[in-house]
């Protein structure tokens, strides 16, 4: 009996190295992607088939889901006997920092095409809501409208309105470091106040407070618009807003810079986002929007961090391209990119990889006809548990389906790592659902508990 206490020792403490090693979110977002849009809504080109292919094959993710290859080939005809211009757009939903530029290639007949960029809205995250609101934030008309090269226009500033930048370099002279501070009265209605390099504002009857630790030199700005103040600074021990001290100097130089120029300047210092991609047009109207924003709701104060943080919202980001087509010429249209899905593992024991296309603006086109569909499925998840469009499986981890017109509702499927859902994979997530990160502890406990009852239990049976 004693070996065996001892061998379940082993395969507890064995199974809590195991669900500690495994342990990870229960559920990732993931966003939708897109057919191509038809801009021009008269336009006479017919798309005589469209296959769209789902590839999983290659498994170097490094995220919490499962990345497929995404290609939607579409074979194009203009009936006319003139030659026509198509504006075409392929939408889809990302963080600005994470756009993978390098999966995404866009041709005609092979030839590879240029594309613009367009920062569109910021979605809402639609989780287990996404059947409710999609239709609103996925909209063929919402995405059009955001196609534009006007420039904002914020209530709070103009583009050309001086400004009065003051840097400051500030040198510690102890190793301990400083807190760095700069007191000043404003009236929010008057003045404007955008901040780099600090961390801390206060503000109590019109009188503000902002601070710097520093404990090496550097160079700290404030950028004033409207009426300008006048800046107390002085130095405090670190940690201390009480006990003065003169160890550091500092120098301000100033200068008058226009708000387009000192916000496209400080927000492309930032190389965590793709700027060789965007034009200056789109930077500005995303960030001078933020700027307004918080000029607004904040007090008339705001930092460059406030500002850079635009560039984290999911958003639906658009590439706007052109297709010409000679008089009655057909051509082969592809669109390639990476996405992700949604991962989710709250109610089953291995993740479900959710993934949605949006096949809505399609029905935009003159005539659609022939949707191929092809999915190929990762080794991890090589079965797709739903759809909500009938697939045939294939051999090999493959799936398809054959439409001769678009079906009512957009393309989503469910991948998972067996054929169907078990009442183990429920329990099992259900306890990931009500305890998280903690489930592990759970399940360990759970473990525990089993073996001790069973050995109580053996030893009952032995002494009888």
């Amino acid at each position: 009996m004693k070996k065996s206490v001892y061998i379940a020792m082993i395969l507890i403490i064995s199974s809590f190295s195991m669900v500690f090693a495994n342990s990870a979110p229960v559920y990732w977002q993931g966003y939708p992607s897109y057919d191509i849009l038809n801009i021009d809504k008269d336009s006479p080109i017919v798309v005589k088939g469209e296959d769209l292919i789902f590839d999983f094959s290659d498994e170097n993710n490094d995220s919490h889901s499962v990345e497929a290859n995404v290609t939607a080939q579409y074979e194009m005809i203009n009936p006319t006997d003139k030659t026509i211009s198509v504006q075409m757009a392929f939408p889809f939903v990302e963080r600005l920092y994470d756009i993978d530029y390098d999966s995404i290639k866009i041709t005609a007949d092979g030839k590879e095409l240029p594309y613009e960029v367009y920062i569109g809205n910021v979605i809402n995250s639609y989780g287990n809501s996404f059947e409710e609101n999609k239709g609103q934030q996925f909209d063929f008309d919402e995405i059009v409208t955001a196609i534009s090269n006007d420039m904002y226009e914020a209530k709070s500033f103009s583009a050309d309105e001086i400004g009065k930048l003051y840097s400051i370099e500030i040198k510690p002279t102890t190793d301990k470091g400083i807190d760095f501070t700069v007191d000043f009265t404003y009236d929010q209605d008057e003045t404007k106040i955008l901040t780099e390099n600090f961390n801390g504002f206060s503000l109590s009857g019109g009188k503000a407070r902002i601070t710097s630790g520093c404990f090496q030199p550097q160079t700290a700005e404030i950028y004033v618009l409207g009426e300008d103040i006048n800046m107390d600074v002085k130095g405090y021990t670190l940690g201390s807003s009480k006990e003065e001290t003169d160890m550091f100097t500092y120098e301000i130089t100033e200068k008058e810079v226009d708000v387009r120029t000192y916000l496209l300047g400080s927000m492309k210092n930032y190389s965590f986002v793709d700027y060789e991609h965007l034009s200056d047009i789109q930077i500005y109207n995303l960030y001078a929007g933020a700027l307004d924003k918080y000029f607004m709701n904040n007090m008339g104060f705001c930092t460059v961090d406030d500002v850079l943080s635009e560039s984290g919202s999911v958003r639906v980001i658009t590439l706007l391209y052109s297709v010409e087509f000679l008089p009655s010429q057909s051509q082969t249209v592809s669109v390639s990119y990476n996405t992700k899905g949604t991962m989710d593992k709250r109610n089953t024991s291995s993740p479900q990889y959710l993934f949605d296309y949006i096949l809505n603006p399609a029905k935009n086109w003159n005539s659609f006809n022939n949707l191929n569909i092809k999915i190929i499925t990762p080794q991890e998840a090589p079965y797709i548990i739903h759809s909500s469009i009938e697939l045939n499986k294939e051999e090999g981890n493959v799936y398809t389906a054959s439409l001769e017109k678009l079906p009512e509702d957009d393309l989503s499927f469910a991948l998972y790592s067996k054929e169907k859902i078990t009442l183990y994979d429920k329990i099992e997530g259900r306890i990931n659902r009500s305890f998280g990160y903690f489930a592990p502890i759970v399940i360990g406990i759970v473990g525990f508990s089993i073996i001790v009852i069973s050995f109580i239990i053996a030893r009952k049976f032995k002494k009888r």
